[in-house]
C-alpha cells in the first residue's frame, strides 16, 4: 500500500505535469502570435520599401535632368566663349575684300 507521502508526491507530479502542459499551449500560442506579427512587420517594410522606392526614382531623375541641364548651359556658355574668342582673333577688314561705305 501507498504511504501518505508517496499518494502527496504522485498528485504533485500529476498537477506539475498538468501545468506544464497547460503552459506549453500558452507558450505556443504565443509563438504562432508572435509569427504572425513578424509576418505583418516584414509585409509593411516591404510595402514601405516600395513606396520610398516609387518616391526616390523620380527626385533621382529629376536630379539628374537638373545635373544635365547645368552641363547643357556650361557647354553653351564655352561655346559662346570660343565663338567670342574667334570673333575678336578675326581682323577687322579681309585682305583684299570689298569694303562697305
Amino acid at each position: 500500500m501507498l504511504t501518505l507521502s508517496q499518494i502527496i508526491l504522485v498528485i504533485v507530479v500529476t498537477i506539475l505535469s498538468i501545468l506544464l502542459v497547460i503552459f506549453s499551449i500558452y507558450i505556443f500560442r504565443i509563438l504562432d502570435e508572435v509569427k504572425t506579427t513578424l509576418e505583418k512587420t516584414n509585409s509593411m517594410m516591404d510595402d514601405m520599401k516600395r513606396i520610398t522606392k516609387s518616391v526616390a526614382d523620380p527626385i533621382e531623375h529629376a536630379s539628374e535632368f537638373v545635373s544635365g541641364l547645368k552641363k547643357g548651359a556650361r557647354l553653351v556658355e564655352l561655346a559662346g566663349e570660343f565663338v567670342e574668342k574667334k570673333k575678336t582673333s578675326k581682323p577687322a577688314s579681309p585682305k583684299g575684300g570689298k569694303t562697305k561705305k
